[in-house]
């Protein structure tokens, strides 16, 4: 080859591409700079980290993909290999290279106070949690890192706290939907709410007869629209909702992991409420750093730093159960290591089953029909093993038939953060005919039901402003995503419309009709019901979407300590869940922002109570933990 550094970008997640730098002598590859700074954070860190390192080591292209970043693990390679071929070299040679020798297996046994599955927002609350009560902790992990579905989270996390929304404006329509709520009649409400409902309607009415123009909130208003927002029927006309003991508990805890969140060294942007898509509410807290990473990146850093050991690479398969109570687990790493951990605790928060199509046909009773092939904005890691686990000791389970398709998925991966992403009261969802279809304030199930009718394919319409808002934008990203083709943008809206072979004239009548739903605080069509931006400032843009698996409701069932819960009602001792493999909370539809509410609190909630419940572990075995 000739000597150099060659410059090439290379394919990462998404539609993102990532400038390499790969310094080559005349035979030896010397150095691999990436710049993974377009990069989802937290879901492809390994690739960066390893694989450069594996290549330059044993001068090969021949070396395995991360598991759960496959397509920044390939892109890497293949970048590489352009640049030895650019250099003069021939990447297919090196690519046929022997492959690097694995690691011999090293088996172990750890004893430890508590045992976690799932290294995800739950599991690592439950650790951090664990740690700052005294005890030692052993966290396993089956994915090459950290993170799990947490960091391809959104990152808003719902939690009512009215002195601080205060500060924010009431947008139009939110007013009429709190009147409309408040009118609800009392027999339209489950009797384990209906008290609860009744000093919500007081609390509403009180603040509309104030006439105030602030965004009102409380946790009881949080806990009815979660129960509401969960009731639902399934194909064979079984109702459910949400457990009330879960659900009060939720919502009269969140706003305290969120301060908890806050001690440990998240930061959250207090000057903007926001809200995701089918959360209903604008209570969400977001965090400075964008996505679900603000999270994983500090309590896993903390888990360290307080001696905390995690295990990646690292599937538990089995519990151990001695005379009725769970008292440890049998792992496997990818290597063949054996892995034995006794624990006076074991907390399963590994997370629901979105990635695993089959488990989810098999159990699905909400939807007429799961697709094969259909995408799924999940981990490749999240195929409900801790089901499984629970299973193997008795547990009962929950809700399993409902199942939460997001209606705003990349059409092509599913994926929540190609395109623009916005709070829903800010976007226009049309069909291929360029027309609108849905009120895009609702639930995520009914958006989900309504694309799915209109052909599964639409996009959501916004203009130069929603920049001002979005999630996830830069506008390096937004150009990057026009030239790949994932993302539509034009300098009028005619012309949009031809890009997306509509008819122009539709899609801008379509756009002035809804203009003036937002100047009128109204939309007559499909009853929004809360306003912000028009559509109105060149250039405008089209972001495809389609419905893909997000969340699975059901679980194992729990208490409101998190105990796990077997079929005959009783506790099983020494087990606890949090998190998505658990159910019973959210029901037959989960709102959006409710699931990380939910995981950081009842992750918290299950090391309390494995705290207050577990036998003392003598000093010497629990010294074992480091050796």
């Amino acid at each position: 080859m000739k000597a150099g550094i060659y410059s090439v970008k290379a394919k990462g997640h998404g539609s993102s591409l990532m400038p390499m730098k790969v310094t080559v002598s005349q035979d030896r590859i010397e150095k691999i700079a990436v710049d993974a700074s377009g990069e989802t954070a937290g879901i492809a860190g390994k690739v960066f980290a390893e694989i450069p390192q594996t290549i330059i080591d044993h001068q090969t292209l021949n070396v395995d993909a991360i598991s759960g970043a496959t397509i920044s693990s390939h892109g890497l390679i293949n970048g590489v290999a352009e640049a030895i071929d650019l250099a003069g070299g021939n990447s297919s040679e090196w690519k046929k290279r022997p492959k690097p020798a694995k690691e011999q297996s090293h088996n172990r046994e750890i004893t430890t106070d508590v045992v976690i599955v799932g290294a995800g927002g739950a599991g690592l609350a439950a650790a951090a949690h664990s740690l700052e009560l005294g005890r030692k902790v052993t966290v396993l992990e089956k994915f090459p890192q950290i993170g799990g579905n947490t960091t391809r989270a959104g990152g808003p996390m719902n939690a009512a706290e009215p002195d601080w929304q205060k500060q924010f404006k009431a947008l139009p329509g939110e007013k009429e939907t709190l009147k409309a709520l408040a009118d609800t009649p009392i027999n339209q409400i489950d009797a384990e709410y209906q008290d609860d409902f009744k000093k919500l309607r007081e609390q509403i009415n009180a603040y509309l007869e104030a006439d105030r123009n602030y965004l009102f909130d409380s946790t009881l208003l949080h806990e009815i629209q979660t129960y509401l927002g969960g009731k639902r029927t399934d194909l064979k006309g079984h109702e459910i909702h949400g457990n009330y003991a879960l659900v009060h508990k939720l919502v009269t805890n969140v706003l305290d992991s969120v301060n908890w969140l806050k001690k440990l060294g998240v930061k959250f942007d207090d000057a903007e409420v926001t809200m995701p898509v089918g959360a209903i509410w604008r209570r969400g807290h977001k965090p400075v750093e964008p996505m679900g990473y603000a999270y994983i990146s500090v309590l896993g850093e903390w888990v360290k730093n307080h001696g905390g050991e995690i295990l990646t690479d690292t599937r538990v398969k089995h519990l151990i159960i001695e005379d009725g109570q769970v008292c440890g687990v049998k792992a496997e790493t990818t290597d063949g290591s054996l892995i034995t951990v006794h624990a006076a605790s074991v907390i399963l928060t590994s997370g629901g089953f979105g990635a695993n199509t089959k488990m989810v046909q098999k159990y699905n009773t909400y939807w007429e029909k799961i697709d094969d092939d259909i995408a799924t904005s999940n981990s490749p890691a999240i195929t409900g093993d801790g089901i499984g686990l629970g299973q193997e000791a008795g547990a009962a389970l929950v809700g399993m038939g409902f199942i939460q398709l997001m209606p705003v998925s990349d059409p092509v991966n599913g994926e929540l953060f190609t395109g623009l992403q916005t709070p829903p009261e800010n976007y226009i969802m049309v069909n291929q005919a360029g027309k609108r279809f849905v009120n895009e304030y609702a639930e995520r199930d009914i958006l989900a039901r309504a694309a799915i009718k209109n052909g599964g394919l639409f996009y959501l319409i916004a203009d130069d402003k929603i920049k001002e808002t979005a999630y996830n934008t830069t506008q390096e990203s937004l150009d990057q995503q026009v030239k790949a083709g994932t993302l539509y943008r034009d300098d009028t809206l005619a012309g949009l419309a031809q890009q997306l072979g509509m008819d122009p004239a539709v899609l801008e009548e379509t756009i002035k009709k809804y203009n003036s739903y937002v100047d009128a605080g109204h939309d007559p069509e499909f009853g929004k019901s809360v306003f912000n931006l028009k559509c109105e400032v060149a250039p405008f843009y089209a972001t495809p979407r389609r419905p893909a698996i997000h969340h699975t409701m059901g679980g194992l069932k729990i208490d409101p300590q998190a105990h796990v819960i077997n079929t005959d009602g009783q506790i099983i001792k020494g087990l606890y869940a949090a998190g998505e493999v658990a159910g019973g909370l959210h029901a037959g539809n989960r709102l959006g922002g409710n699931s990380l509410a939910d995981i950081f609190t009842f992750g918290r909630i299950a090391a309390q109570t494995a705290e207050k419940e577990a036998p003392q572990v003598d000093a010497a075995s629990s010294a074992s933990l480091h050796e």
